[in-house]
């Protein structure tokens, strides 16, 4: 299938072969999130919370160190190429759950074999986030040529229907699969995480990529590209609290509280996710991305404020519904601001940088929500998520005024 230029049709349909890459890699990412954090970490390993939860986040460290360069290599040798290579890290990450697992059992559980399985585990997540942006950074680029500038938020928004809805599914899966193997329940997910980055890189061999657009000038620079985003990428940081906190602690919240219902929650996660990005995603051309972020944050602050409030599996519930609803319009409200910030040849680089503040936010949910969770409890660490959500409407308003950010103004 050739696409050189931007293709006629329905916008959504466009995007529909390439997305498929992204959902692929999402459901990987979501096969070991019920597993391998609560269960492997914490039940079989015998770690803290805290690490358990590092587990899971330390995916967004991933992605961060090696988005710093996919945006580049996406302008510079096309979106097919990287997308590549995303798949390859898919498939070793899936090979090393299948040895962290096989550990305990092969050397026998001590001390020692205990830090190197998780040692192996931390690798494992550390691969899928290096697939997680080298995936979704070629994906929206490659998009983006084939529906054209204009329809930025519809190659944007379905990134994130298969993104949210690829990790519910992954869940769901995964818990499947490690039920068939309670005691190594990680074993079954890395198979199945392996067969499918294997699959995805055999499908790419079907597909004829777009070339490079010719760059007017230098090449752009990471930190230029993240000083033009800074405004619309703080909003994103602000927001991705919320939504980081609930993928690294919903499962071990449950937990605690002995509720057996963490299945439910993040599938009502992913369903409400895509039914607001589905229903409500043209809003962000109709009224602007920046009023839509905003009301974005706002519905996660409240959804806080129901995991501190509503100490229940239904509090949880409503919570997670709730942060899936604000969290759903956020990324392509600000990213469709983003990518405006300069031209189309640089959509790589700027969608990289863009999405650096969600990465790094991410990352370090994980330590620093467990620190405050171990000191302070459950409720005033969804009380500080809530706060911290709202304040992306302040700082984004602040960053936009510092000449060089965001879009400039033109007399």
């Amino acid at each position: 299938m050739s696409e050189e230029e931007t293709l006629t049709g329905s916008p959504t349909l466009r995007v529909m072969p390439v997305v498929f890459f992204n959902l692929l890699v999402y459901v990987v990412i979501g096969l070991p999130n019920a597993v391998i954090g609560a269960q492997f970490v914490h039940q079989t390993l015998g770690f803290p919370t805290a690490i358990a939860g590092m587990t899971i986040t330390l995916q967004y460290l991933g992605t961060f160190l090696t988005r710093l360069v996919a945006g580049q290599l996406v302008d510079h040798h096309g979106p097919k190429k990287i997308l590549r290579y995303g798949l390859i890290a898919c498939t070793i990450s899936g090979l090393l759950m299948c040895l962290a697992a096989a550990i305990p059992g092969l050397m026998g559980m001590n001390s020692a074999t205990r830090y190197v399985a998780l040692g192996v585990a931390l690798l494992s997540r550390l691969f899928i986030g290096w697939a997680e942006s080298w995936t979704a950074t070629s994906v929206t680029t490659w998009n983006i040529r084939r529906v054209g500038p204009k329809h930025t938020s519809v190659a944007i928004s379905w990134n994130g229907v298969t993104s949210y809805g690829g990790i519910a599914l992954g869940v769901i899966i995964g818990k499947f699969l490690g039920s068939f193997m309670p005691v190594i329940s990680l074993m079954p997910v890395g198979f199945a995480a392996t067969a499918m980055g294997v699959f995805g890189s055999a499908l790419l061999c079907f597909y004829t990529g777009v070339k490079p657009l010719p760059a007017k000038g230098e090449p752009m620079s990471f930190f230029t590209a993240l000083r033009k985003v800074l405004p619309y990428g703080a909003a994103l940081a602000a927001g991705s609290f919320g939504f980081g906190t609930v993928n690294g602690y919903l499962s071990i919240y449950y937990s605690a509280n002995h509720w057996t219902s963490v299945g439910v929650a993040f599938s009502t996660f992913a369903v409400v996710f895509v039914l607001v990005r589905i229903l409500f995603s043209s809003q962000i051309d109709k009224r602007g991305g920046v009023p839509v972020a905003y009301v974005s944050l706002v519905t996660e602050a409240v959804a806080m404020a129901c995991f501190c409030l509503i100490h229940s599996s239904t509090g949880g519930l409503i919570g997670a519904a709730l942060t899936g609803a604000g969290f759903s319009l956020l990324f392509p409200a600000m990213g469709t601001m983003a990518v405006q910030t300069d031209g189309p040849e640089f959509g790589g680089i700027l969608i990289a940088a863009y999405s650096v503040f969600t990465d790094l936010t991410i990352a370090i949910v994980g330590p620093l929500m467990g620190a405050i969770q171990g000191s302070l409890g459950w409720s005033t660490m969804f009380a500080i998520v809530g706060i911290l959500c709202v304040s992306g409407i302040f700082f984004s308003a602040v960053l936009s005024r510092i000449p060089g950010c965001g879009i400039q103004k033109t007399t």
